[in-house]
């Protein structure tokens, strides 16, 4: 038994026989590991090369769909590229953007690759996808990278215009006096600079610029640009009651008649008949070839004028709407008010004064006007004006000398609750969707 159990335990201890097979064992699983590991990282560098060539073709889309869009903005001064027609819609888009902008959009190399952009109407429910009905269209980008391709679609619109704050310009704006401006949105703002002189005004929301801010009111300068649409007068003559036509002749649009102004008597405004046109225009005349107006009768609605509108005085109880071509400078101690003909939407009944290059507003109105004032070149609001609504000047030109410079000042006072849409469309237009298809 002795030797027996000697014998075993030599057995145990003897390790030769052992170690090899176990340490063979071991070997060939961890080059079948070696083997898998391999074949998965050969698998992942492969993935990892397919994912960034294929996110580089997305970047490459996404940069098409960028240039689509800063094509169809306005810029500073007013020109679009993919410029709408005058109803607001994308129609003049829709037939000729893409190819009059070829050279940008169209087998473009970028970033090692390429993008090309097309152009579509959305569903708007028309069955016509040549005629746009709400201001939306879809921006197709194809971005390629070697072999791989990624295709993006961006919804896009160009909403009606709803200003942020009470007085917005593009150039300097500058202050003083005891104004206040107030209300949720009673802010100013400056595409480029606000210069606040003097302590005794308010604004409610402060006052910021793009460019440097300075005095009473100012929150911060440096801050980003506002949009602000120009504003074209011409898009709404087809909404006027009365044109002031050059030649010195009055058109009633509902009517058709041409008045025109006759000396004998004493000077009458006449169609057929001298003298019936009185009742409506006694207050008018085309004097210098500026359109005046004075405090004997003129009819209540809104006024296109082709040139310009001057008036140091109004009829009590004037209800209109200005839209002049040219300047506009109204003064005195009007009694006026915002003409809104229940026939128009609410956009077009907002409209106080459109001026296709100065606003120069002063004097004493008796009342509060409601609307909003909107001048292509600069705006000068002064004396004890009360106005519930917004200002905007988009500074295009400098030609008009009628005001050198965006100004507020005196008594005015501004109020604004952000609760006013215009009837023009915003500068920039917005992406509202978009996916990768």
């Amino acid at each position: 038994m002795f030797k027996r159990n000697m014998t075993t335990t030599k057995w145990l201890k003897k390790e030769d026989g052992v170690a090899l097979p176990v340490t063979l064992l071991i070997l060939v699983v961890m080059g079948a590991l070696a083997v898998v590991a391999t074949q998965w990282s050969a698998q992942d560098v492969k993935r990892t090369e397919r994912y960034y060539k294929n996110r580089e073709a997305f970047y490459i889309a996404e940069a098409g769909v960028q240039q689509a869009i800063d094509l169809m903005n306005y810029d500073s001064t007013g020109n679009s590229p993919g410029a709408e027609i005058a109803a607001g819609g994308f129609d003049d888009v829709l037939d000729n953007f893409i190819s009059n902008n070829s050279a940008k959009l169209t087998n473009i190399s970028f970033a090692s690759g390429t993008y090309n952009v097309t152009v579509a109407d959305n569903n708007d429910n028309d069955g016509d996808t040549t005629d746009d009905d709400d201001n939306t269209l879809i921006i197709t980008s194809l971005g390629n990278k070697g072999d791989y391709s990624v295709m993006l679609e961006a919804i896009v619109t160009r909403r009606l215009f709803k200003a942020n704050n009470a007085i917005t310009t593009e150039g300097d704006l500058g202050g003083n006096g005891s104004f206040t401006v107030s209300g949720t949105n009673g802010s100013i703002h400056s595409n480029s600079e606000v210069t606040i002189s003097g302590g005794s005004a308010t604004i409610t929301q402060g006052a910021t610029a793009t460019g440097s801010c300075t005095g009473t009111g100012c929150v911060s300068g440096g801050v980003a640009p506002e949009d602000i649409p120009i504003v074209e007068p011409s898009d709404y003559r087809s909404y006027a009651d009365f044109i002031l036509k050059s030649d010195g002749t009055i058109q009633e649009v509902i009517s058709g008649d041409i008045y025109a102004f006759t000396n004998p008597g004493g000077g009458n405004w006449s169609t057929s008949t001298t003298g019936d046109g009185n009742a409506l225009f006694a207050g008018l005349k085309l004097q210098s070839g500026i359109w005046k107006a004075s405090s004997s009768t003129i009819a209540n609605g809104m006024f296109y004028v082709e040139g310009d509108f001057s008036t140091t005085g109004s009829p009590a109880g004037w209800q209109t709407t200005i839209i002049a071509e040219g300047y506009i400078n109204f003064g005195g101690n009007a009694d006026v008010a915002n003409y809104k003909d229940p026939s128009d939407t609410v956009d077009i009944q907002n409209l106080f004064l459109v001026a296709g290059t100065d606003i120069e507003f002063s004097g004493n109105p008796s009342n509060t006007i409601q609307g909003m004032m909107a001048a292509k070149e600069q705006v000068s609001i002064s004396g004890t004006v009360s106005l519930e609504g917004f200002l905007i000047a988009a500074d295009i030109d400098t030609s008009e000398s009628l005001v050198t410079g965006n100004t507020i000042s005196g008594s005015l006072t501004v109020t604004y609750n952000g609760d006013i849409v215009a009837p023009f469309l915003s500068n920039k237009v917005k992406v509202i969707a978009w996916q990768e298809t």
